[in-house]
């Protein structure tokens, strides 16, 4: 990106020491990792890391990267897979499966395409049912709407 490692560094340092419950949750998980092989998403979906007991220590580095990374992205694509199948749900109940179809999710992105006619009834399903609580922590949604997917217009 430009910056020395030092600058990188000092930012990295600066960032946990403001945050210092994210570092001990990282370090929590890595060890957790490394005694049981695996990590789980908040819900239950494990992914094994072999490589935590590798002799070689960048394969040993990198698996335990992944494994603090593995149960916020892993709980991250469980939500937008519980969210495809509520608005599937929800679409089969409002008699409108057959207008809008899931063509691509992106990250947390769900990309529709739906019958010209159908729109603003389609938006009214697929927005409230993608925003879910979890936790007490409550999950809004953006909508956009358009030709294309360059031409998208934001919708609330």
């Amino acid at each position: 990106l430009g910056g020395s490692h030092e600058a990188a560094q000092e930012f990295y340092d600066s960032y946990f020491s403001a945050f210092p419950q994210i570092h001990a949750y990282l370090e929590r998980v890595k060890h957790e990792a490394l005694a049981r092989g695996y990590t789980e998403t908040y819900f239950g979906r494990r992914r094994y890391f072999p490589g935590l007991k590798s002799k070689l220590p960048y394969i040993k580095a990198m698996n335990e990267r992944m494994a603090m990374n593995a149960p916020l992205q892993g709980t991250a694509a469980d939500i937008v897979k519980i969210a495809i199948k509520q608005v599937d749900n929800a679409l089969k109940h409002a008699n409108l499966l057959g207008k809008a179809h899931l063509l691509l999710q992106v990250h947390d992105e769900l990309i529709y395409e739906v019958e010209e006619g159908a729109v603003t009834d389609v938006l009214k399903i697929i927005k409230p049912a993608m925003e879910t609580e979890l936790n007490g922590v409550r999950f809004t949604v953006g909508a956009s709407v358009g030709e294309n997917w360059a031409s998208l217009a934001e919708r609330v």
